[in-house]
C-alpha cells in the first residue's frame, strides 16, 4: 500500500513524497527511523478526512499517534520530555492540539508529570493514554509505554478506518436512491399525473399506485420531507442522551448484520485494551477498569463493571466473563474469548492472549465487513433497480396503450 506523507527532515526541511508499507503504522515507523517528523501522512487517493477517525475533542486520533511516536523517538534518542514536547508544539498541524501541547509543557516544566500534565485534558486524552503514561513513568518505562500506546492506537485506528470505509458504498447508494426518489416526487410526478389524468381508459394497477403518490406528494410533500428531517434530528438527538443509550446499543447488537461487526469491534478494543495495560504493568483490575471507562458501548461498559466487581470479589477472569454470555445466539464475551483467558490464568501470560483475541476480532471485523458489503452490493442495487422499473413500466404501459389504440 502506498501512503503519502508531510514531514520535517532532520534539518527541519518540510518534505513531501510517498512511501511504500503494508500498514500506516509501517509506513510512519519508515519515515521515523529517517530522523523525520511526520505532520501528516495519508493513504494515496484518501482524503485527510478519511484519515482523521474519531476526533476527540477537537484532536484527532492520527494526532495522538503522532505525538506518542514521536515522543518515544526522542526520549529514547536522549532528548529531555520538555524539548521533545516543545517540538511537537511547533510542527503540530492542529492549532488545538499545539495549544494543548504548549499548556502540557507548561506543567512539566512547573514540576508535574506528562502524566498528571494528560489528566488535565479527559477530553483528548481518554484513560487508557494517561494511565499507560503514568505507569511508564512510576517504572522508568515510559518510552516503551508510549511505544506500546502508539502501537494500540494505530490498531484502533487502522480497526475504525476498515469500518468507516465499508460504509462508503452503502451510503452512497442509499443518497443517490434518497435522491432519484426525491426528482421523481417532486419534479416527474406531478406532471405524469396531468397527463394520465386526461386519458379515457381503465389505467394499470402500477400507474394508478403511482398516481396517488404523486397526489400525496403534491398536497403533503413539504410536509413529509420536513417530518423526515426533523425525525432524523431529533433521532439524532435522543440517542445522545444518556438515559437512551443503553437501549440504542442493545439494538445495535442484535441487529441483524450490523450486530456481528459491533460486538467483534467491541471485543477487539476491549482485548488490544486489556493486553496494552497489562503489558504496560498494571494488574487486571485496574485494566478492567479503565477498559470500561473507554468502552463507549454501554451494554459492554456495563458489562465490564460486573465483571470487575466480581473480580474484585476474588472471582477468576474467565468465571466473570462466562457468567455475563447468556445469549447463545450472540454472547458478549464468546466461549473462545472465555477458554483464552482461562489459559492465560494458568499461564499467567494475560498480555499475549489479549493480543491474540485483539488480532482475532479485528481480523473477524474486517471479514464481516467484507461479507456485508458482498450482499449489501445487489440488494440495494436491486432496490434501486426495482424503483426505476416500478416507475418505467407505470410510465411506459399507458403510453403504449394509447399509441395502440391511434393505430387501430
Amino acid at each position: 500500500m502506498r501512503f503519502k506523507y508531510l514531514a520535517y527532515d532532520g534539518g527541519n526541511r518540510l518534505q513531501k513524497g510517498t512511501v511504500d508499507a503494508p500498514t500506516v503504522r509501517d509506513a510512519t515507523s519508515l519515515l521515523i527511523s529517517r530522523g523525520w517528523f511526520v505532520k501528516r501522512i495519508l493513504p494515496v487517493g484518501s482524503s485527510r478526512v478519511g484519515m482523521v477517525t474519531a476526533p476527540l475533542g477537537g484532536v484527532s486520533l492520527i494526532d495522538k499517534v503522532l505525538m506518542a511516536k514521536h515522543l518515544a523517538t526522542m526520549l529514547k534518542s536522549g532528548i529531555t520530555l520538555s524539548e521533545a514536547l516543545t517540538v511537537i508544539a511547533q510542527q503540530s498541524s492542529s492549532v488545538r492540539f499545539r495549544r494543548i501541547i504548549s499548556t502540557m509543557n507548561d506543567k512539566v516544566r512547573s514540576g508535574q508529570s506528562l502524566g498528571s500534565a494528560c489528566a488535565l485534558f479527559p477530553k483528548v486524552f481518554d484513560p487508557l493514554f494517561i494511565n499507560i503514561i503514568k505507569v511508564g513513568e512510576q517504572s522508568g518505562t515510559l518510552e516503551e509505554n508510549l511505544d506500546y500506546l502508539a502501537s494500540e492506537l494505530e490498531d484502533r485506528l487502522e480497526l475504525r478506518r476498515t469500518v468507516i470505509s465499508a460504509s462508503f458504498y452503502p451510503a452512497i447508494v442509499f443518497l443517490a436512491t434518497l435522491g432519484l426518489c426525491s426528482v421523481l416526487a417532486f419534479f416527474v410526478l406531478p406532471r405524469i399525473k396531468q397527463l394520465f389524468i386526461t386519458l379515457k381508459f381503465q389505467l394499470p394497477l402500477s400507474t394508478k399506485i403511482l398516481l396517488a403518490v404523486a397526489d400525496i406528494v403534491e398536497h403533503y410533500g413539504i410536509i413529509i420531507a420536513v417530518g423526515i428531517v426533523a425525525l432524523i434530528i431529533v433521532g439524532r438527538i435522543a440517542i445522545t442522551l444518556n438515559a437512551v443509550k443503553p437501549a440504542w446499543h442493545w439494538l445495535l447488537i442484535h441487529a441483524p448484520i450490523a450486530g456481528v461487526i459491533i460486538v467483534n469491534y467491541n471485543l477487539a478494543l476491549i482485548s488490544r485494551t486489556l493486553g496494552v495495560l497489562l503489558k504496560s504493568g498494571l494488574t487486571i483490575d485496574q485494566s478492567l477498569s479503565v477498559a470500561e471507562m473507554i468502552t463507549e458501548n454501554r451494554i459492554y461498559r456495563s458489562n465490564l463493571r460486573t465483571a470487575l466487581l466480581r473480580v474484585q470479589k476474588g472471582t477468576s477472569v474467565s468465571a466473570a466473563f462466562a457468567r455475563l454470555s447468556t445469549s447463545r445466539w450472540r454472547p458478549l464475551f464468546p466461549i473462545l474469548m472465555v477458554k483464552m483467558v482461562g489459559v492465560a490464568e494458568r499461564t499467567g501470560r494475560y498480555d499475549e492472549s489479549f493480543a491474540y483475541l485483539a488480532e482475532f476480532y479485528e481480523k473477524e471485523v474486517k471479514l464481516s465487513v467484507r461479507n456485508m458489503t458482498t450482499v449489501l452490493e445487489p440488494v440495494l442495487l436491486l432496490i434501486v433497480g426495482g424503483i426505476v422499473g416500478f416507475v418505467a413500466v407505470s410510465v411506459i404501459t399507458p403510453i403504449y396503450q394509447v399509441t395502440a389504440q391511434f393505430r387501430r
